[in-house]
């Protein structure tokens, strides 16, 4: 796989060709966020140094927890968006007292088909769905 800009559209186009994929490449693109997923990261988009030490910075239970929220995403094919504030070049915009957040807002819904009955045709089908969507914001707060 290609690296990408850490951006949203870079994201988008990472998830793009991930999800055009085979269910194989799918599946180890999942290990390798689940077996460390700073390494994932740099593998996969193109990060600038303060951005690795931020990563670094990161509690693991943080990483370990977003991790699992990136490969339920891929396993259902769910929408992943990435937020962040575009100016982190220019760290002197914002105060002094500021810190640099990351978060995120994992929404999962499961729907299914009504139970079928043993009567019925065998070839109706079933289907048990996943949806969701991922969003992972990176910004500045005041402390």
């Amino acid at each position: 796989m290609n690296k990408y800009t850490f951006d949203e559209m870079g994201v988008k186009q990472w998830l793009r060709q991930l999800y055009s994929s085979t269910v194989e490449l799918q599946m180890m693109e999942q290990k390798l966020i689940l077996l460390c997923l700073r390494s994932w990261l740099m593998s996969r988009f193109e990060l600038s140094e303060s951005q690795v030490e931020y990563l670094i910075s990161l509690s693991s239970d943080f990483k370990n927890n977003l991790a699992q929220e990136i490969a339920f995403a891929i396993n259902n094919q769910a929408d992943i968006t990435l937020e962040k504030q575009t100016n982190e070049k220019n760290t002197s915009t914002f105060p002094r007292d500021s810190v640099k957040v990351t978060e995120y807002e994992s929404n999962k819904i499961q729907s299914d088909t009504p139970e079928i009955p043993v009567e019925s045709k065998a070839n109706e089908i079933f289907s048990r769905r996943l949806e969701g969507h991922l969003i992972v914001r990176i910004y500045y707060t005041l402390l």
